[in-house]
């Protein structure tokens, strides 16, 4: 195992970060870190002006369309980030045919076209990411491996996810390293309130995961 890879001098930009996991990582990160500095990215982030620290950078941008806008990938490259986290994700919760093609798309334009074009624009132009160390995307242990009833959608851009970022680990790209964090069920709004991983118990708070993936960033297998 190696050393912690994370310093005082790094610089995150967490993208989906308003809410659940990514603005729980960013209060984990800026209580132990201080002195780094932090992107923060979702349409709604304006909402937490008041709730950041002066080391903090907050850019709307709405996820859930493609193309990556090329003002946004600017705003990005000029933060020269160390460390990228993309956490934005989501799908409607219920039976496929009777949910709106457009609740799909959603989906599958939030949880997967998004970073998968995001990760391209990336690895296909590096030298303009220079201090880029790695990029970690959030998967799901359970939607990314198995079916999940009255997610279909979600569970299929989480499968994507996981395939785009397994098959990249084997073309031996040494940076950014790509990865892939998979937490399971986390209490957050977008779990139903009647789904079965609330009523059994089953589901994480995001305070707790956060640590867990701040670890996972901090350490290099």
């Amino acid at each position: 195992m190696k050393a912690s890879q994370i310093s005082y001098q790094d610089r995150f930009a967490l993208l989906g970060s308003s809410r659940g996991l990514g603005w729980s990582t960013y209060q984990a990160l800026e209580k132990s870190y201080p002195q780094s500095q932090f992107l923060l990215s979702s349409r709604k982030i304006a909402g937490r002006k008041n709730e950041i620290s002066l080391a903090t950078t907050l850019v709307p941008q709405d996820f859930s369309k493609s193309p990556v806008n090329e003002s946004f990938l600017n705003v990005l490259k000029t933060f020269h980030p160390t460390t990228l986290v993309y956490f934005a994700g989501g799908g409607p919760y219920g039976l496929f045919g009777e949910k709106k093609w457009s609740d799909h798309q959603w989906a599958l334009h939030t949880t997967f076209l998004y970073p998968a074009e995001l990760v391209h624009s990336i690895f296909s132009d590096l030298s303009s990411w220079p201090d880029l160390r790695q990029i970690v995307l959030i998967g799901s242990a359970i939607a990314e491996a198995q079916p999940d009833p009255l997610a279909a959608s979600y569970a299929a851009a989480k499968h994507a996810l996981k395939g785009l970022v397994t098959s990249m680990q084997k073309e031996s790209i040494s940076l950014p390293r790509l990865r892939l964090f998979s937490p399971g069920y986390m209490q957050t709004d977008l779990l139903p309130a009647n789904s079965k991983p609330r009523q059994l118990g089953l589901s994480e708070n995001p305070f707790d995961v956060a640590k867990k993936l701040i670890a996972f960033i901090e350490k290099s297998d």
